[in-house]
């Protein structure tokens, strides 16, 4: 399938301010199952430098600088992809240290999945929970994978929330309920619980019934050799296929914020979002 997304976000001031260097994260990836079209970024004021980078974690980023000061920065982003992963279990995974709980990986895929692995604090109840939903099915990671994804869609409450950083694991087990950011960093902590290493994904998804506009949304992905990163949408409750369109990815939420950046001045900021999605 091939869709089409335009993303507009615009901050306003209220007094002016000097925007420093700020780091876009809004391009969607070229991967086996996705493939860009086309892409544009359009900003005003016009930033005085502009440099397409490959952050820490493979994300394509765009850095850009301003000049003076503003009371309004836009962004306009547009772009085509061709999404092509119809089936969400298109792989074979033979390494049963991972296809059953608690997994373990190869020592060295390990270190290199490390960030992706385990908190420094690990929330019991939750490790509990996760430990309850894999022994429900004889402690195979496919069946635990697809169970919990859809308790946390059929159990708690999704919510929308434009601004502020994602809830703890913690609080939204406890108050069940959050945004789609909240809804994956619980998915990503009970799997890691269960040794399986885990990571956020931002991006969008096409929703052809939806009746009003899109919004950013987010998701975890799993590591499972033999198929590498693979999707699961708790907020929708389903493994993630081509309806999805991945755009960053990173060990915590914040790492795969679509701005990042600040300001320095008075004046209070306020964000307005526009996203569509559509299908060609």
């Amino acid at each position: 399938m091939i869709f089409q997304v335009s993303h507009r976000i615009h901050f306003r001031y209220d007094q002016p301010v000097v925007i420093q260097p700020l780091t876009i994260r809004l391009r969607p990836r070229s991967d086996g199952a996705q493939r860009v079209l086309y892409w544009n970024c359009q900003l005003s004021p016009e930033p005085s430098s502009s440099n397409s980078i490959l952050d820490v974690f493979g994300n394509v980023a765009q850095q850009v600088s301003f000049e003076g000061s503003h009371r309004e920065l836009t962004l306009d982003v547009n772009f085509e992809v061709e999404a092509s992963r119809t089936n969400p279990f298109d792989y074979l995974s033979l390494d049963s240290r991972v296809t059953n709980l608690p997994a373990y990986y190869d020592l060295r895929i390990a270190q290199a999945l490390s960030p992706n692995l385990h908190r420094q604090m690990m929330d019991r109840t939750i490790g509990h929970w996760a430990g309850e939903i894999s022994a429900s099915v004889d402690w195979q990671t496919q069946p635990f994978l697809s169970k919990l994804c859809e308790i946390i869609h059929r159990e708690y409450t999704a919510e929308t929330r434009y601004e502020g950083a994602a809830f703890s694991p913690s609080q939204t087990f406890a108050e069940k309920r959050g945004a789609c950011r909240d809804l994956a960093a619980l998915f990503m902590d009970a799997c890691r619980t269960q040794g399986l290493a885990a990571r956020f994904v931002s991006g969008y998804v096409y929703e052809p019934n939806r009746t009003h506009g899109s919004e950013l949304h987010a998701w975890a992905e799993v590591y499972l050799p033999g198929g590498g990163w693979r999707g699961y949408d708790p907020t929708l409750g389903i493994a993630v296929a081509d309806a999805h369109i991945p755009v960053a990815a990173g060990p915590e939420p914040e790492w795969a914020a679509p701005t990042e950046g600040c300001y320095i001045g008075e004046g209070r900021s306020e964000i307005v979002y526009e996203v569509q999605v559509t299908r060609r």
